[in-house]
């Protein structure tokens, strides 16, 4: 595969696959391997882990209003980094949280190996830290350090 069609199956991850899960089949591996570094709380992402589809099909469903837009794409060999930027609003349970119906925006890493034609592993990293703020599970960075301050 060239480097840019392993960059249009990654695109195809972004601006298909969250609007029709069946596009899936045709984009990833029978199993992929996962290399979350973010979401312990997923039982489906957590740590690494071999994934069959229908994992990231639960995944893409989760958030319903959910937009992931490349921000940068960078590739080399079966390898595409994609940079991009999040926003959504949480209507659905994720990770144990209940719907909080709020919106939130945030940003992460990808990095998609492609083999035969699919994506076949995939490291992800993004702020977690921030996501879980904003929805209200975690208070704000300053918050927490000045109640740290004062427990001293």
């Amino acid at each position: 595969m060239s480097i840019d069609e392993n960059k249009a199956i990654v695109r195809r991850y972004f601006e298909d696959a969250p609007y029709n899960p069946a596009a899936c089949d045709e984009i990833f591996a029978e199993k992929v391997r996962w290399h979350a570094m973010y979401n312990t709380a997923n039982p489906d992402f957590n740590s690494t882990a071999q994934l069959e589809r229908e994992a990231y099909e639960r995944h893409i469903k989760v958030w319903g209003t959910w937009i992931e837009q490349v921000e940068q794409m960078i590739a080399e060999g079966d390898r595409v980094m994609v940079h991009w930027a999040g926003h959504g609003r949480q209507e659905r349970e994720y990770c144990g949280i209940p719907p909080t119906n709020r919106e939130i925006d945030f940003s992460g890493i990808y990095i998609f190996r492609i083999e035969g034609g699919k994506i076949a592993e995939v490291w992800n990293m993004w702020d977690q830290l921030g996501e879980w703020q904003q929805l209200g599970v975690l208070p704000p960075t300053r918050e927490f350090i000045a109640k740290a301050r004062e427990a001293k």
